[in-house]
């Protein structure tokens, strides 16, 4: 992978992150989404906590997916939240012939796009990170020296 690739990919990740943490920490206001979740049947008394997970998972993985700590992982996490959120919270087939219908159908297909680059980002194996990393072939001879018995030569 050459370096325009590596920034390229990077940049790409962590602008899909943007949304997840917007949402995550609260600046896009989510009072709707909660109201959304007990029109849908979700007990009231448990809408805070599935909200708090939702938050959870979006600043974790947001910040993971920005920083390139486990992109692959966070990616999957996010997923796994965005595909029932989509289902449940942007059914557009079931107003069909309503005012809502356009803006449901807007937000459905924009959550299929992030679902597509969070998909992209999962299957790309090898992935530039944000933050320093030590080499894993210096880590793994410093953890077989550490282990090394005694009166073995060590190399220095």
């Amino acid at each position: 992978m050459n370096s325009l690739q590596r920034y390229v990919l990077t940049l790409s990740r962590a602008l899909v992150a943007v949304i997840f943490l917007l949402n995550g920490l609260g600046i896009i206001n989510q009072a709707f989404a909660a109201k959304e979740l007990v029109e849908h049947g979700a007990p009231a008394s448990l809408v805070p906590f599935l909200m708090l997970g939702a938050r959870t998972i979006e600043v974790v993985a947001g910040l993971s997916l920005a920083f390139g700590i486990y992109p692959r992982l966070a990616a999957v996490a996010l997923l796994t939240f965005l595909l029932p959120a989509t289902l449940t919270a942007h059914a557009f087939w079931q107003v069909a012939g309503t005012a809502s219908f356009t803006v449901q159908l807007l937000n459905f297909l924009k959550n299929t796009a992030m679902m597509g680059g969070l998909l992209f980002i999962a299957a790309t194996q090898s992935q530039p990170t944000l933050l320093p990393r030590a080499s894993r072939s210096t880590v793994g001879y410093e953890r077989e020296m550490r282990w090394a018995p005694r009166n073995s030569v060590r190399a220095s």
